[in-house]
């Protein structure tokens, strides 16, 4: 079974499409935890990768909420590469307004293509049906608060007004069960 990156080197190859946007939006998806109407709505002005924290700025989150998500250097390489790809291979324009995933019209990809080519991703991945884009938003949240163990920045990064909403990803990752078990101090 190929990766999704597998076959972005495996279209790039042979001149097609699909595999590296498709791979850029499955990348994003899990490593910024981005909504898909957030991602549909990306510019490529909305990318900022000044060092040492390279961010990406949700202009219109949930409730028309602004907010700035923070990316790792992996990511932002990514991004990088894709803009390039976007101007070069595709003659697509990467002026700052423009959409970072764009429609055949040039225009900002509707969030329900971009849920479909991720679902057709799993698909050829022969991996379940119920992994979705949207359950992508949920894997970077649970493995970011595993990582940090700050609650408030994954608040911050999700975009979330209530603590509540996002401590429903504070449920412990079944393998860290028994390491976390055995970190109970003891006096003896």
């Amino acid at each position: 079974m190929k990766t999704s990156r597998e076959h972005a080197e495996l279209d790039l190859i042979k001149g097609r499409q699909t595999w590296p946007v498709r791979y850029m939006l499955i990348d994003l998806a899990l490593y910024s935890g981005l909504r898909v109407g957030e991602m549909a709505a990306l510019k490529v002005g909305d990318i900022s990768f000044k060092e040492p924290d390279p961010y990406i700025i949700v202009r219109h989150g949930k409730g028309n909420k602004k907010r700035t998500v923070y990316i790792d250097q992996k990511l932002t390489k990514h991004l990088k590469d894709f803009i390039n790809y976007k101007a070069k291979t595709l003659k697509q324009s990467v002026e700052m307004d423009s959409p970072l995933f764009s429609g055949r019209d040039g225009k900002h990809s509707p969030p329900i293509t971009l849920m479909k080519s991720f679902k057709q991703a799993i698909q050829v991945s022969d991996l379940s049906d119920r992994y979705s884009i949207h359950k992508a938003r949920h894997t970077y949240a649970t493995y970011l608060l595993h990582d940090t163990g700050n609650l408030r920045y994954v608040m911050q990064q999700l975009g979330h007004s209530d603590i509540s909403m996002t401590t429903l990803y504070a449920s412990i990752l079944p393998e860290e069960n028994g390491h976390l078990a055995n970190k109970i101090l003891r006096d003896e």
